[in-house]
């Protein structure tokens, strides 16, 4: 390879987003929230319920027929990640 092809190649820039290598999941998101117990502390809900939430894998079926808005504050409570409540409520679910 020349010396220009070198340069040139250790010169391209990095990509601006990385892409996961697996997907996301409801435990990464209530991470990316401050963990457990902040989130239970932000929603006003017990830690136990919390991380139920994360060994199911998805949060309540309340959250789906409208009872409870908990993938709204999860949205809000992130601190890298940036999911919509609606693909918050959908994680974990089989559609």
């Amino acid at each position: 390879m020349t010396d220009i092809a070198q340069q040139t190649l250790s010169q391209a820039p990095e990509p601006a987003v990385s892409v996961p290598t697996r997907p996301v999941t409801l435990r990464d998101v209530i991470k990316d929230c401050g963990g457990a117990s902040a989130v239970a502390a932000g929603m006003g809900v017990a830690a136990p319920s919390v991380y139920g939430w994360m060994s199911q894998g998805h949060l309540p079926l309340s959250e789906l027929h409208g009872k409870t808005n908990y993938s709204d504050q999860l949205a809000a409570m992130q601190q890298s990640m940036r999911l919509s409540a609606v693909e918050i409520r959908r994680l974990g679910l089989r559609l």
